[in-house]
Order: structure tokens, then sequence, then C-alpha cells
């Protein structure tokens, strides 16, 4: 029979993967609920004009990467390729914008794109992201670029830079965009075919190209700052202030333009040279248009997404997730009393190991090594007679004979 396989692009996580994937999860968690974020979850799957209108149907994530079909009904469905579009329907769906002035919400999941698959790089990835809506302040961006660096800090990822730029409004841009053109027009047979049509559609995204040629053909492009407004200008000079203030050095970048559509003003990655080419962690801006794209709302937002397996390439070290006691008893008529105190010492958050087939000692303390406890707790008939343990210290090199309450006081001291 032939063993079916996981599907081209899609990963397992399990083993010291998940821990790594459980950790880096726990740790944003932590952190974004201490900004005053609450969790939101979305469908995975949604109706393909939600990409189409809002990231953008000249993109390579609309043209090229979404997996879409038709359902039974004759829908045309998507599954997500990312998530802000999403939570902007849930925004406007749930009508959150009457229910509070500024929504800041985090979210943790699978979304789907038809790419060559890579090292740290799937076609179901997972991604950690913040999204908020109804504040336009230059100050909001600035701590939600500090809150983002501060979680791969947090995680120890080291030799980051933080990447900075204004793409402006759609006026702006629109200025800008003669200007790109004028340059680009006499190189243009040099560029990729990606690029020559990025040039009819959206000539901004050819700066976002990752072909080495036109990287070089587009290092001397005019830079869009020279074509913001007054007003944008002050938002990105307060910007820069405000992330000197809360410590992020920064990288001004004038051919950061993000590769989704709907940015406006701010945008800005994290980025490191330990992943070679492919060196984003983190990236995001401000998307002041795409509820008025979606729903008419003049509602200003700002977020980022961070990919989950690139941040798990480049943790190094975490906490192990194993089990701080284990429990080896010895003869039948003790089991139940083994398994009281594993209970017990569940209930006082002890992570505790127990094997429910009788063993010899030689063959429980095997299992303790494998596990890498740092404590066993070991109980027989005389333990038992006397309602005391005998607990194994493995760092310390001692045994001691104690009861349960005072093993259980040890073994949180130790942790």
């Amino acid at each position: 029979m032939k063993l079916i396989k996981a599907a081209r692009g899609t990963k397992d996580i399990w083993g010291e993967d998940a821990v790594k994937y459980s950790y880096i999860s726990r740790v944003a968690q932590d952190i974004f609920e201490s900004y005053g974020y609450t969790y939101i979850k979305t469908p995975i799957f949604e109706e393909t004009d939600l990409f189409k209108r809002g990231i953008g149907e000249g993109t390579d994530v609309v043209e090229k990467e979404m997996y879409t079909f038709s359902d039974r009904g004759g829908r045309s469905l998507t599954l997500r390729p990312e998530n802000t579009a999403s939570i902007v329907r849930a925004y406007l769906e749930n009508s959150m914008y009457g229910k509070e002035d500024v929504t800041k919400v985090y979210y943790n999941g699978s979304m789907f794109r038809y790419e060559r698959p890579q090292a740290g790089r799937q076609r179901e990835f997972n991604q950690i992201g913040v999204e908020v809506l109804g504040e336009s302040s230059p100050i909001l961006d600035a701590e939600v670029i500090a809150m983002s660096y501060s979680l791969l800090k947090k995680l120890g990822i080291e030799d980051l830079e933080v990447h900075i730029n204004s793409v402006g409004t759609n006026a702006s841009r629109f200025k800008y965009r003669e200007k790109l053109l004028s340059f680009l027009e006499p190189i243009k047979e040099e560029l990729c075919e990606d690029c020559r049509m990025r040039m009819e559609k959206n000539p901004l995204r050819v700066l976002d190209c990752k072909v080495e040629k036109c990287k070089e053909l587009t290092t001397d492009a005019p830079s869009i700052i020279d074509s913001l407004t007054e007003e944008e200008r002050d938002h990105y000079e307060t910007l820069k202030k405000y992330l000197t203030l809360f410590g992020i050095k920064y990288v001004e970048d004038p051919k950061l333009v993000r590769g989704l559509d709907y940015y406006s003003s701010t945008v800005y990655e994290i980025v490191t040279n330990k992943l070679g080419s492919q060196g984003t962690v983190l990236g995001g801006g401000r998307y002041d248009n795409l509820l008025k794209q979606l729903g008419d709302k003049d509602v200003p937002a700002f977020g980022f997404a961070a990919g989950v397996e690139r941040m798990m390439l480049l943790l190094e070290n975490y906490p192990k997730n194993t089990p701080d006691v284990y429990v080896a008893w010895l003869g039948d008529n003790v089991q139940e009393t083994a398994l009281k105190i594993t209970n017990t010492l569940r209930a006082e958050k002890i992570k505790t190991y127990v094997d429910f087939n009788s063993k010899g000692m030689k063959s429980h303390m095997k299992k303790a090594g494998k596990l890498d406890v740092k404590f066993c707790i070991i109980i027989g008939e005389d333990e038992m007679n006397k309602n005391v343990v005998l607990l194994k210290d493995f760092n310390a090199r001692t045994q001691e004979e104690m009861t349960l309450e005072k093993a259980i006081e040890t073994i949180r001291n130790a942790k």
C-alpha cells in the first residue's frame, strides 16, 4: 500500500519544532496582551473578491500565489494568503467601529500561498501579527514597530535591522509614479518579465523585485520621500522622532515598498543577515485606505505580520518542554498511590511523568534520563507504609527520604 505523505509545501510541526512554535506563540501573546491587544481568529478561507480588492489584482499574491477554488454552490473561495484583509472584513462585518474608538487585535494561524518551497517558506505557513484600527497617530506607528522589535529581542533573535520608509497616499504616489516611470522606461527591456508587467499596473512594485539584476538597475531610482506632501513628511519625521524615543535604531530605505497594494504612509521591515536572501523576518505598515476600499469607512489602520517558520529558524535558546518530575513506582501494590501522587503534583502545576507499566529501578532511571527530568520521586512499599517518598535530585546527585509536601516544596524552590 502506497504511503500517503503531506502535500508539497506543507510540513508537520512536531517534536522540537513544536516546542519552538509553542514558545514563540506564548511569548508573542504575553507581549501583545501587555500592550492591550486581544485575540482574534478569522476563517481560514474567504470570498475571493476580498483578497482581489484588498491586496490588489496587480500583486504577485493575487496573480500567482492564491489557492482559489469553487465550492459546491459555485462560489469562488480562497484560502487566506494573509490576514489583514480578513481582519478588516471582520471589523466591518461585526461593526467593531461602533463598539470602541480603537480596536487592537492579534492573531496566530495558517496562511497559504503557492510558492516554491524552501527553508522558512512553505505553501502553508504560519504568521503571528497585530492590527490596530481607528488610530492615525505616527506615535502608534512607532509603538507598533518598537513592540514588534521587542518581540524578536525577547525571543533572543539577534543581528536585526529595522528598515523604514513612507509610501505616501494615493495622490503623492501618483506624482511619484510619473517620476519612477521616467526612470524605468530607458531600462525597461533589461528588467525581468514580471517587472515589465509591473510597470504597466503598479511601477512601485518594481522596487520590491527580488531579482538581483533588477535590484542593481533600480539602485539610483528616485526616492518617494521627495514626492510626499508636507503633512506626510511631518508624519514620517514624527515617526522617526518616536522610534528614537523608544530606543529603536532604524535604517531609512527609500526602496522599501512592501509587496501588497493596500499600504500607505509608513512601511517597515525587520531584517536579519542570518536567512540569506530571504532576510525579512517581520514587516508591515499603515493601510489607511483599505477600509475605504472594502467597506467605504474612513478608518486609519496599522499592523504587521511575522513568519513563525522564519523565527523558528532563528530561535536558539528556548525552554525545553520536559517534565519536572518522573514518578517511579515499585511493586503492583504501589501503583494507585503513585498515581495519586502524580495527580497531586500536577494539581500543584508541576509537570509530571508517570509510567503505567511496572518496571525495575534500572528501567525507571533509564526512562527518567531520556526525559531529562530534574527530579525523580520514588515510591515503593516501604515508603508507602511510612507515608513518605524518596526524592532524587539529578542535578545535585542526592537522594533523600521526605514527606510529599516537603518534596513539592523542594521541587518548587528549584524552579
